[in-house]
């Protein structure tokens, strides 16, 4: 019979089973549902002394879990129950990382577990296959490696390559958003600015979301076996139609920036 501190633990992570009913996970229908802004953010200390978090967060901004990959092989003690052993490589999600001490984390894995892990022992995926990258880079000229040998490794260079990108890309949508969105939306902006708000932030919020919540995460996601990562971007064809929409508005925002001295100026002087 399950003790009273295990129903709390599982009645509290109940929601976050539905990312990952089965290993491929489609980003696009397991999404969570939140806004940037937080309803109310608490911290507990368990008898244990692993910090938990009930932040209770609302909206209808799409957000996931963040993936971290294990960078080498964890045994936790017989006596610690609340623990899970895990293998160098192995991808988690990670439910709570308050405490650095001690991550709640959930594995890929099929069926998946829950546990709790030391923080150190994880990296996310750009900086697990950069340390890879540069470990092969030094070996490679001391080992013959056979033709499928080489090709994973090229395949990894390349799955290292897309993965850094998009971070670069999703940085990149954050910076425009905190500064050009936030400078739109200030309630000091101009009456005519405040009227064409809606067309001048054209659908840059949902850019962002879709590559930082839904592409990224997807990528992150398979990066222990790149050869699935083509079932991200086939899960989700339709929803580089936000690039397409962009793409189709640009012209007319560019034009009514130009048009309108009021808008100009007050881009220009910001």
């Amino acid at each position: 019979m399950a003790s009273r501190k295990q129903r709390q633990f599982e009645r509290k992570y109940s929601s976050y089973k539905k990312y990952t009913a089965t290993e491929d996970v489609n980003y696009r229908s397991h999404s969570a549902r939140s806004t940037y802004r937080q309803e109310s953010a608490t911290s507990k200390v368990s008898p244990s002394g692993r910090s938990t978090s009930s932040e209770v967060v609302t909206g209808s901004e799409t957000r996931t879990l963040p993936v971290f990959i294990a960078i080498q092989d964890y045994t936790p003690d017989e006596s610690d129950s609340e623990a899970i052993p895990l293998e160098q490589g192995q991808i988690v999600e990670v439910l709570d990382n308050k405490n650095a001490a001690a991550w709640l984390v959930r594995t890929k894995a099929r069926p998946p577990r829950t546990g709790w892990v030391p923080g150190s022992y994880f990296e996310t995926p750009t900086e697990f296959y950069k340390q890879r990258r540069r470990t092969r880079e030094l070996t490679s000229n001391d080992i013959k490696m056979s033709e499928e040998q080489e090709a994973i490794l090229k395949r990894d260079q390349v799955y290292h390559d897309l993965l850094h990108t998009e971070e670069e890309f999703v940085s990149d949508l954050r910076i425009l958003i905190d500064s050009y969105i936030s400078f739109l939306e200030d309630p000091s902006a101009p009456p005519e600015v405040q009227k064409k708000k809606s067309e001048l932030l054209v659908n840059i919020r949902e850019l962002y979301n879709f590559h930082a919540n839904v592409l990224l995460k997807g990528l992150q996601y398979y990066s222990d076996d790149p050869g699935k990562v083509g079932q991200t971007f086939v899960k989700l064809e339709h929803d580089f139609d936000h690039h397409v929409q962009f793409h189709r508005e640009l012209p007319y925002v560019l034009q009514l920036i130009e048009e309108d001295p009021e808008i100009k100026t007050f881009i220009q002087v910001g």
